[in-house]
């Protein structure tokens, strides 16, 4: 017999959000089906409807966390034309973002934290690949590989300790710094 069509929203929005909440809290591992069905109230057979595997559950979890916060750097650097309005354009935006994280990074296990920074990094190349165009950086790096340094390159600043400590103009100076160095 075959399944019937899977229509978006209701029971099955509730079990994403669900098992978002469990495995942010929990981790992948630790949280099973049955937790998740028991918290929503439903069977175990009630998931398998929806969803195949577990694996299939969290990468629609992790699709749905992602999707407004990489519509909004999508928005954020539609029009920067320079290193310096995308530097201007973007510190205020990874500081709101980083704020929200650690709102929610304090219940989240590790390996649901290390599956959503390369998430993030996955989600945000096509963006910078665009950008790279954008600014028509004349260089023999093929601009795939440009948009994966500069990439890494943010995010290794970003993470890094020093980073934090310092005033909003030192951040834009030390992105700059890092875009110019590899666009020369």
């Amino acid at each position: 017999m075959a399944r019937k069509p899977i229509l978006e929203g209701g029971k099955r929005d509730e079990i994403i959000d669900t098992a978002m909440e469990l495995f942010f809290e929990h981790g992948y591992e630790a949280t099973s089906v049955r937790m998740i069905m028991g918290k929503v109230g439903g069977e175990i057979g009630m998931f398998y409807h929806y969803f195949k595997s577990k694996d299939m559950l969290f990468d629609q979890v992790v699709d749905r966390f992602f999707l407004n916060y990489q519509k909004s750097f999508e928005t954020l650097i539609s029009g920067c034309d320079t290193p310096e309005e995308f530097a201007d354009r973007f510190l205020p935006v990874y500081s709101r973002s980083m704020d929200e994280f650690g709102r929610i990074r304090e219940n989240m296990h590790w390996s649901i934290q290390l599956s959503m920074y390369s998430r993030t990094l996955t989600a945000l190349l096509p963006v910078i690949e665009e950008i790279v165009k954008r600014w028509d950086i004349q260089t023999v790096t093929p601009t795939a590989m440009l948009a994966r340094q500069l990439l890494y390159g943010l995010s290794g600043t970003l993470h890094c300790p020093v980073f934090e400590d310092m005033d909003q103009e030192d951040k834009k100076r030390s992105i700059l710094d890092l875009i110019y160095r590899l666009i020369g």
